[in-house]
């Protein structure tokens, strides 16, 4: 059986896996847990849903609805939401899709159904070929051999990894937002009249209550996005002066006395691509002449969680062709 390594473990990486066929696949991945930046922060009582917020219930990718319910990775909830807080837009019920316990619930569910090996805290950082077969390689490890690999991370980390075997000169790099990202919890309720929306301040692009998504914690958390506009101007700022400016623009907003209990800020680098690989090559991944080497991301389709999906499903196929051709 041919043997396969993935490295990352984002929902790209893992619907890749999924819609193969049979193959021996291991996942190589540098954090602690699956999932990218479909990521839960825990806090002693707290839970900040901190990278993806939610998934639309109407965001029309066939079938992905169905697995996450399947696999209970997902519940549906409503919530007040505004489009526009500036602009005192009207406040109307949303549906929408969260993790059963956190987003995070979305690809620990997911990994733990595809049942492959996964070498966690593990940072690749070159690939070896060595008599028509590839190596992966850490700082002090090597594994392998492997018939095929896909690099299912963001573009940069993609092609320094595989720009030995692919020329990168007539590719386009996908934009990236960076995305500053803050997680507070109040000692009281800040008197909000929704729980999630865009544009509170200049400055604040997006926030989100945690308490309606988790509702088991006694103070009120929020996650608060800045715009990334600001996030590249002040990309270097201390996470201590964002934290406290975003504690005062909420207070003010909000005409509260409520303290800040805890707070910490996220830096997202990569946070979605203004335009996809897709939109600037149609292309749907990167792929080395052999065949044999891949470079794959939500950044290949879109921003969102459903674009992950669909880069990993279209990918798989085009891959399982292939292998019939060949």
């Amino acid at each position: 059986m041919k043997k396969i390594a993935v490295i990352g473990t984002g929902l790209s990486a893992l619907s890749l896996v999924h819609h193969l066929p049979a193959f021996d696949v291991t996942f190589f991945e540098k954090s602690w847990r699956p999932g990218g930046r479909i990521s839960t922060k825990r806090h002693e009582n707290y839970i900040f849903d901190h990278g993806a917020h939610y998934l639309k219930e109407d965001h029309g990718m066939i079938g992905l609805n169905e697995f996450l319910n399947k696999i209970n990775a997902t519940k549906i909830l409503k919530g007040d939401f505004c489009s526009n807080i500036e602009n005192k837009s009207p406040i109307e019920e949303k549906q929408v899709i969260v993790g059963q316990k956190g987003i995070e619930s979305i690809p620990i569910e997911f990994h733990k159904r595809l049942r492959y090996p996964t070498n966690f805290s593990t940072h690749i950082k070159k690939i070896k070929n060595l008599k028509q077969e590839y190596y992966l390689e850490t700082d002090s490890e090597e594994f392998g051999p492997f018939d095929f690999i896909f690099c299912c991370i963001p573009f940069e980390q993609a092609k320094n990894l595989l720009s030995d075997y692919i020329d990168y000169s007539p590719i386009t790099s996908p934009n990236f937002d960076v995305i500053w990202t803050v997680m507070i919890a109040f000692d009281k309720r800040l008197g909000s009249p929704f729980q999630f929306g865009y544009h509170l301040t200049p400055n604040i692009s997006f926030l989100m209550n945690q308490n309606f998504k988790h509702d088991f914690f006694s103070d009120e958390c929020w996650v608060i996005n800045m715009r990334s506009e600001w996030s590249k101007e002040y990309y270097n700022i201390e996470n201590y002066v964002l934290e406290d400016y975003v504690v005062d623009q909420i207070k003010k907003h909000f005409h509260s006395d409520s303290k800040a209990v805890y707070k910490k800020s996220h830096r997202w680098r990569y946070a979605y691509a203004k335009k996809s690989y897709k939109d600037l090559s149609d292309q749907n991944y990167i792929e080395s002449i052999d065949h044999r080497l891949y470079a794959l991301g939500d950044w290949c389709q879109g921003p969102s969680m459903q674009d992950a999906w669909l880069a990993g499903k279209k990918l798989a196929k085009h891959f399982t062709e292939l292998r019939l051709q060949i």
